[in-house]
C-alpha cells in the first residue's frame, strides 16, 4: 500500500509533558497521545502510549523481581541499550468479555490469533520531549496508519505563561509552593533558549 500524504493533529492529555517542554520539571516519562485527522479533534485516527528510558527504568528493579516478567524484562533492557523506537503491544484474551482489537494495518497477531487492544512505543529518549513525540508519530503512522506525515500540529497545547501558573497551582496544592531556584531558571533558559533575565521577567510575569 502506498503512503498518504496528510497532516496531523495531536491531543496530548497531562499537564506533566508541558511543564518538562518548558524546563519547569524533568521530562515525563510517559505520555498518551491522541491522533486526529482534523484540528477540531472530531476525527479520531488512534491513541498510542510514548514511554521513555527514564520511566522504563524505573521500573527494572521490580521487574527483576517477578519471576513472571522475565521475558518482559529482556525487552525492557534491550531497548535501555538501544537508540531506536520499540513497539510493544498488548493483546486480550479471546475469552475476555470485553475482548477488544484494534483495526490499524500490519498489526501482529499472538499466539492466540488476536490483534492487540492498544500500543506503546518506547523512544530511546530520556524524556519525552515535542521531537520524540514527533519522531513516535510519523514512524507510528507510516507503519500502521499507511501514513507520511506532512505536518504535525499540536490542539490547544499548553503556552509558557499557562504552564507557569498551571505548574504553580499544582504546587501550592501539593503544600509545596514553587521556589525558582538557580537550577530551575537555569533548566527553563537552556530548553527555551533564552538569557536568565528573560526567563526571571517570564516568571515574574506569568505570577502576578
Amino acid at each position: 500500500m502506498i503512503p498518504v500524504r496528510k497532516d496531523i493533529y495531536v491531543k496530548t492529555t497531562s499537564l506533566d509533558l508541558w511543564w518538562g517542554v518548558y524546563g519547569l520539571s524533568p521530562l515525563t516519562g510517559w505520555e498518551d497521545i491522541l491522533l486526529y485527522s482534523t484540528p477540531n479533534d472530531t476525527e479520531k485516527l488512534a491513541g498510542i502510549c510514548i514511554c521513555c528510558k527514564n520511566y522504563m527504568e524505573s521500573g527494572l528493579v521490580e521487574l527483576a523481581s517477578d519471576p513472571d516478567e522475565q521475558e518482559f524484562l529482556k525487552q525492557v533492557q534491550k531497548y535501555l541499550e538501544d537508540d531506536k523506537i520499540y513497539y510493544h503491544y498488548y493483546y486480550d484474551h479471546p475469552k475476555d468479555e470485553d475482548l477488544f482489537e484494534l483495526h490499524y494495518n500490519n498489526l501482529p497477531l499472538n499466539e492466540n490469533n488476536v490483534k492487540p487492544r492498544s500500543i506503546e512505543l518506547w523512544h530511546p529518549g530520556p524524556g519525552i520531549d515535542i521531537r520524540g513525540i514527533e519522531e513516535c508519530i510519523k514512524d507510528f503512522c507510516y507503519k500502521h496508519l499507511s501514513m507520511e506525515v506532512s505536518v504535525i500540529q499540536f490542539i490547544e497545547p499548553l503556552d509558557l505563561n499557562q504552564a507557569i501558573k498551571t505548574f504553580n497551582k499544582h504546587m501550592n496544592m501539593m503544600n509545596s509552593p514553587v521556589v525558582f531556584t538557580d537550577d530551575l531558571i537555569d533548566s527553563m533558559s537552556h530548553k527555551l533558549s533564552k538569557s536568565r533575565d528573560e526567563i526571571i521577567s517570564l516568571l515574574k510575569k506569568s505570577l502576578k
